[in-house]
C-alpha cells in the first residue's frame, strides 16, 4: 500500500500578507540606508559630520572650556559676533533685547550643550550653496528662525522652555537637508502636491509630501533629519521634542511633551505662512496682512496651547520685527519668488560664448561615458533613463526633460519619467500618437529628425503642437530627440528652456547628443528581449 503523499499546506491570506509586509519593511529600511549613506558620502557633508562631532565633544565633556568652544567657531570671523546674536535671541524672551556679550557670558547662561546647538545651525546656513537654490534654502532657514523666536516667546510651560528655541529651529531639518542633497526630489514633491492644490503649510500637504517621501527614501523627510541628528549626538529630549505633532481639531488643552511638540509644529507652520506673505504694499498693509493671518491661527491655538488672538497679534508682530533684525545681524536676506527667479536666470551661462560652448561638450562626453559604464553593467533601464535625464538637463541647463517610451498597445509615445520644473506633473500629458502622427512630435519621431525649436510661439510651429502642450507646458524652446531602433520608433527625449532663444546647440554638442542618444536607445534595446515591451 502506497503511504498518502503530504498536501502542502498553502499560507493563509494573513501569512501572505505578514510575507509582502516584511518584504515591504525591508525595501524601505535598504532605501533609507542607501539614502543615508548617499548623503554621508557627500564632501560638504562629510564637512559638517565632523564640525557637529566637535561641537558635541566640546559640549559634553568634563572640562569643557570657553576657550575650546570658541576655536571651534573661529574659523569665520563673523561667526562669534553672528552666535552671541542668536544666543541672546534664543535666551531672552524679548527677542534682541539681551546682554549676552561674550562666549562666557553665553556659556554661564545657556551651557555648553545649547551654545554648541547654536553653533550648528549657523554652519547649516555657512553650506548653503551659491545662487538660487541657496537663496531659497536661505528663505528655509530664515523662516526656522522665525518659528524658534515664535515657539521662545509663546511658550508657557517652564520645563520645556529651555530647549523649546532650538527644538522649534530644527523641526525641520529634513526639508534643509533635502532641499541641499536631494532638491530635485524635494522640488518633485512640491510639483505633485501642487498639482493636488494642497496649500501650503496645511496638515494635509504635510501629510502628502511625507508619504511621497516614504514612498521615494524609504522614510518620511521629518524621519530623515531626525536620524541624521541622532547621528550628530544630539541630545534625546530635544530629538523628541523635535518630532512634530499636528493640532487636533477642537482639543482640549495641552500639556507635557504633546504641547511642546505641538506648539513647535504650530509656529513652524505660522512662520511659513507669514514668510509666504507677498512684500508689496505699504507697512500698514503688510501688517494687516499679518494680523489677518495670526488671527485665523489664534482661531485654531486658542483651546490646545491657550493663545488668543488680542495677545497673539501684538506678540507676533513685536517678534516679526525682532526676526527682521536678527536676520540683518545675521548678514541674511529674504527673498522674494521675483527675485528668486531673476536668480535663476542670471545664473545661466551665455550659450553664445566659447565657455560655455566647451563645457557643455565635456559635460556631454562625461554623461556618454557614464552611459555606457551602466550599459556594460547591464544596469535596469529606469537606471539608465534617470541618469541620461539628469545629466543632460545639467549639460544644457535645461528647465525640464521628459522622456516618453513607446505603449505598443495603443501605438502611442507616453511620458514615463520626468525631471525637472514640474516635470513629473507634466510627464503623463505627453501622449504621442504615432499611427498616424497627430501633431510635430508624432511627426517628427516618424521622420527620425533631431530637431530645436528655438521659439515655439513662432505660427507656422505653434499650430502644430498638441492643445495640451500650448495649454500647460510654459516653454518658449524645445530640444526633441527621437528615439528609433530596428523595431521602429521606441520613444523620443524632450528637453526645453522657458525662454524663446535660450535653448542653443552648436554643431560639436549635437554630435554629442547623438551619441548620448544611442546610449539610451541601447538600454532600450537591452530591456525589450525581457520585458517584451519598450
Amino acid at each position: 500500500m502506497q503511504p498518502t503523499p503530504e498536501v502542502e499546506t498553502p499560507p493563509s491570506p494573513q501569512a501572505r500578507q505578514d510575507a509582502l509586509a516584511a518584504q515591504e519593511d525591508a525595501q524601505r529600511r535598504e532605501r533609507l540606508t542607501r539614502l543615508l549613506q548617499g548623503i554621508d558620502a557627500r564632501p560638504d557633508f562629510a564637512s559638517l559630520k565632523t564640525s557637529m562631532a566637535q561641537l558635541q565633544r566640546v559640549a559634553h565633556a568634563e572640562n569643557s572650556h570657553v576657550r575650546a568652544l570658541e576655536a571651534l567657531i573661529h574659523n569665520d570671523p563673523g561667526m562669534l559676533s553672528k552666535l552671541l546674536r542668536l544666543s541672546n535671541a534664543a535666551f531672552y524672551r524679548t527677542a534682541g533685547g539681551g546682554e549676552i556679550t561674550s562666549m562666557a557670558r553665553a556659556v554661564s547662561l545657556l551651557g555648553f550643550e545649547k551654545i554648541a546647538m547654536l553653533a550648528s545651525s549657523l554652519m547649516l546656513f555657512d553650506k548653503l550653496p551659491a545662487g538660487a537654490d541657496g537663496q531659497r534654502l536661505g528663505r528655509e532657514f530664515a523662516r526656522a528662525q522665525l518659528a524658534a523666536l515664535l515657539a521662545h516667546e509663546v511658550c508657557h510651560s517652564r520645563a520645556h522652555l529651555d530647549h523649546i528655541y532650538l527644538a522649534a529651529l530644527f523641526q525641520r531639518l529634513g526639508d534643509m537637508l533635502g532641499g541641499l542633497h536631494f532638491r530635485d526630489e524635494v522640488r518633485a514633491f512640491d510639483d505633485l502636491l501642487d498639482a493636488q492644490k494642497l496649500a501650503p503649510e496645511s496638515p494635509e500637504r504635510l501629510r502628502e509630501r511625507e508619504r511621497l517621501a516614504r514612498l521615494q527614501w524609504g522614510d518620511t523627510v521629518e524621519a530623515i533629519g531626525h536620524s541624521v541628528a541622532a547621528g550628530w549626538g544630539w541630545p534625546p529630549d530635544l530629538l523628541a521634542t523635535m518630532r512634530s505633532l499636528p493640532l487636533a481639531p477642537g482639543g482640549d488643552a495641552l500639556s507635557g511633551d504633546a504641547y511642546a511638540r505641538t506648539l513647535c509644529t504650530a509656529m513652524n507652520a505660522l512662520a511659513g505662512e507669514l514668510v509666504r506673505l507677498p512684500t508689496a504694499g505699504t507697512p500698514e498693509e503688510r501688517e494687516a496682512a499679518r494680523a489677518a493671518v495670526v488671527q485665523r491661527c489664534a482661531a485654531q491655538l486658542a483651546g490646545p496651547l491657550g493663545l488668543d488672538a488680542d495677545t497673539l497679534v501684538p506678540l507676533v508682530e513685536r517678534t516679526h520685527g525682532a526676526w527682521q533684525e536678527l536676520l540683518r545681524s545675521l548678514g541674511m536676506s529674504l527673498p522674494d519668488d521675483a527675485a528668486l527667479a531673476a536668480a535663476e536666470a542670471a545664473a545661466r551661462p551665455d550659450p553664445n560664448s566659447k565657455a560655455y560652448r566647451q563645457a557643455l561638450a565635456e559635460d556631454l562626453a562625461d554623461a556618454i561615458d557614464h552611459l555606457t559604464r551602466l550599459n556594460r553593467r547591464g544596469a535596469p533601464l529606469s537606471e539608465v533613463l534617470e541618469t541620461a535625464a539628469r545629466l543632460l538637463q545639467k549639460a544644457l541647463h535645461l528647465q525640464r526633460v521628459v522622456i516618453c517610451l513607446l505603449d505598443p498597445a495603443r501605438g502611442a509615445l507616453q511620458g514615463r519619467l520626468g525631471l525637472g520644473d514640474k516635470a513629473v506633473v507634466l510627464a503623463p500629458l505627453f501622449d504621442v500618437p504615432l499611427n498616424p502622427p497627430a501633431d510635430l512630435f508624432g511627426m517628427l519621431c516618424s521622420r527620425n529628425a533631431d530637431t530645436l525649436i528655438s521659439d515655439i510661439t513662432d505660427p507656422v510651429i505653434a499650430q502644430r503642437l498638441p492643445a495640451w502642450f500650448r495649454a500647460e507646458v510654459d516653454a518658449g524652446a524645445f530640444l526633441l530627440l527621437p528615439l528609433v531602433g530596428p523595431p521602429g520608433v521606441l520613444g523620443m527625449i524632450y528637453g526645453d528652456q522657458r525662454q524663446p532663444g535660450d535653448l542653443l546647440v552648436h554643431e560639436r554638442a549635437l554630435t554629442l547628443l547623438k551619441a548620448l542618444r544611442a546610449q539610451v536607445l541601447a538600454a532600450l534595446m537591452m530591456a525589450r528581449p525581457a520585458t517584451g515591451a519598450a
